[in-house]
């Protein structure tokens, strides 16, 4: 289904690559950035950088574009994919009205349970009188948090169980650089709201509203120059935020335990 997910994504922009050329390319410590540019003006891109070595090739728009469904079995390929889907979120930003507004920070006080594939930290200020239940790659070990959240800890082999009963499914778009979006896609229980979040998946979203997401939750780069300077500098998450980069979200009309319309109208 990851394939599947971001290959019906490529075909819907595939066809405007040839309109675009590659101005640049940032590869940080945490995050990556494609930069287009061509008759309309210029467009980027973020994903998560995951260890490996960029190719130093591949630097026309199409052939970075094809490393979007490239396999994530090696740490190469996954940084092939990461650029691919740096250029695919690039080419996507015309084509996606994005609302102002973090759904982390619109959960709606009823929520009592979520579940968040990816461990978000600065996240846990914005939660008040909830169980997070974390799944993480890697042992995370003790987790930080305020008072009122009750955090716990699962690893990918738990999926099944930390979803059960949760009413709010956050899901990191660096689940689609290193794989196993079907699997937490296919564990969400039928009643619970999912979220697709992160600068990773700022793609076309009719894809990941097929898939099963009510929300995606991503990334606007205003600042080109900006963002590149912190990208290099090792920037990710918050960092980000504050250079050049803003959080965005569009959202079916599904997204029950979140406050969108505080966002759209605040």
């Amino acid at each position: 289904m990851t394939t599947d997910i971001v290959g019906r994504a490529v075909d819907a922009v595939g066809d405007e690559a040839d309109d675009w050329g590659v101005d640049r390319v940032a590869v940080g410590n945490a995050v990556v950035l494609v930069e287009l540019t061509g008759p309309a003006g210029s467009l980027a891109g973020l994903a998560h950088r995951p260890q490996g070595t960029p190719p130093r090739t591949d630097r026309d728009v199409a052939a970075l574009l094809d490393g979007a469904t490239a396999p994530t079995d090696t740490d190469d390929g996954r940084v092939r994919r990461a650029l691919g889907l740096a250029t695919l979120n690039a080419l996507s930003v015309p084509h996606v009205d994005w609302q102002r507004g973090d759904p982390m920070a619109l959960l709606d006080t009823a929520v009592d349970v979520i579940a968040t594939v990816g461990l978000f930290r600065p996240a846990f200020r914005k939660f008040d009188d909830v169980t997070v239940r974390v799944i993480e790659r890697e042992p995370t070990g003790d987790v930080t948090a305020p008072s009122s959240v009750r955090v716990e800890t699962y690893g990918p082999d738990e999926t099944a169980r930390a979803m059960a009963g949760a009413e709010v499914v956050f899901i990191t778009g660096s689940a689609f650089v290193y794989g196993g979006v079907d699997g937490y896609l296919g564990a969400v229980p039928d009643a619970a709201t999912v979220v697709v979040i992160g600068a990773t998946a700022s793609f076309v979203p009719d894809p990941l509203f097929e898939a099963g997401a009510d929300v995606v939750a991503g990334a606007v780069v205003d600042d080109a120059a900006q963002a590149r300077a912190a990208v290099a500098a090792g920037a990710c998450g918050t960092d980000l935020h504050e250079a050049g980069v803003r959080k965005g979200f569009v959202a079916t009309d599904h997204a029950a335990g979140l406050s969108l319309e505080t966002a759209e109208h605040g």
